[in-house]
């Protein structure tokens, strides 16, 4: 009879516990939805990215350090499972670099993978400041939260929220993107 008590304080004690946690899995959008006739504005046309996280001591913001701003355009693809993604980045030393690359959707899915970067994986959280969203891409050598706005300044609390997704998620390790230079053009 001790042990059946015991058990069914853990178990009640286990509820409490994970009714406390921050993290909300509610926020998550579903990739396979993306390129259907009903979400496609929601996503397509242009993006600014603003911030990102990772964990203590890795990596993972390494290659955004170098950067002073970007902009990314979205659009559908000839081929209905891809998004293809457009990119004008202003690096520090006042260059610009283009970049592309091909988002692959499946049908089904809850992420999109990355051409090139099967390993890749890629999950969208919606964000309660309008006109934001955050990326969460995991692969055998990367683990970073992402942040991207339709503008290029945040609405007051847009950045709280990020951060506490990210301290939720265990990235304590955030980086702005500096955005004092002229953003380079943006070829479509």
């Amino acid at each position: 009879m001790l042990n059946t008590a015991w058990c069914y304080f853990l178990y009640l004690y286990g509820l409490f516990i994970d009714s406390l946690s921050v993290c909300d899995t509610k926020d998550r959008l579903s990739a396979s939805h993306i390129n259907r006739t009903q979400f496609p504005l929601q996503y397509m046309g242009r993006w600014h990215f603003l911030a990102a996280a990772a964990h203590p001591k890795s990596q993972d913001l390494e290659i955004f350090k170098v950067m002073d701003n970007a902009q990314f355009t979205v659009q559908e693809s000839a081929q209905r499972e891809k998004l293809e993604f457009t990119a004008s980045i202003r690096v520090k030393d006042g260059s610009c670099v283009p970049r592309r690359w091909i988002y692959l959707l499946s049908e089904g899915s809850t992420e999109l993978r990355t051409e090139g970067h099967s390993d890749r994986l890629t999950e969208l959280f919606s964000c309660h400041c309008s006109d934001c969203i955050i990326l969460k891409e995991t692969d055998n050598s990367t683990n970073r939260l992402l942040l991207y706005s339709r503008s290029s300044q945040l609405e007051e609390g847009c950045m709280d929220e990020f951060k506490r997704k990210s301290n939720c998620e265990g990235y304590k390790d955030i980086l702005l993107i500096p955005q004092t230079l002229e953003h380079c053009h943006l070829n479509n």
